[in-house]
């Protein structure tokens, strides 16, 4: 649990986060709790499709493989390389429905969702991206309470 009250934000970020909790939908839950009505949700994670497959090389045609079951939620993890540096990630693949059901869950409306190409000034190496997108951003919308508006609907009569 998050060491704030309810409804005391306006925008929460995730960035580069949602696929390494445990426990995603929790965590959307919890985010929902904090952020007042009228709040939003900016996400980015990488792409459902980048955790699902791999690349077969590093050159911009390499082609992409998907070996496991997408629509399952499984571990990953990755060690990458770059200028003698090295990095080692884990966490989780979700497919998108999984995200989607946690914010639909949470009462979160989507209102932009994302997938971006690398800028025109990319290196090269980035250029495999403009085919199998590598992140997702989306925005996603507490709605204000409407308790006071909402629309009545009629019982159905009883007859004797």
């Amino acid at each position: 649990m998050l060491p704030f009250q309810a409804a005391t934000f306006d925008v929460a970020v995730a960035y580069n986060s949602p696929m390494d909790v445990d426990d995603m939908p929790a965590v959307v839950r919890e985010i929902g709790r904090v952020l007042a009505p009228g709040g939003r949700l900016c996400v980015c994670v990488t792409h459902p499709l980048m955790d699902a497959g791999r690349f077969t090389a590093r050159d911009p045609e390499a082609t992409s493989v998907i070996e496991t079951s997408y629509p399952a939620r499984r571990p990953y993890e990755g060690t990458f390389e770059r200028d003698g540096l090295g990095i080692t990630f884990k966490g989780w693949c979700y497919p998108l429905s999984t995200y989607s059901r946690a914010l639909e869950a949470s009462g979160f409306l989507v209102e932009t969702l994302r997938e971006p190409e690398p800028s025109p000034s990319a290196p090269p190496r980035m250029e495999r991206y403009r085919r199998i997108p590598n992140f997702l951003m989306l925005r996603a919308l507490k709605p204000a309470s409407r308790a006071g508006s909402r629309a009545r609907v009629p019982r159905p009569r009883r007859t004797a």
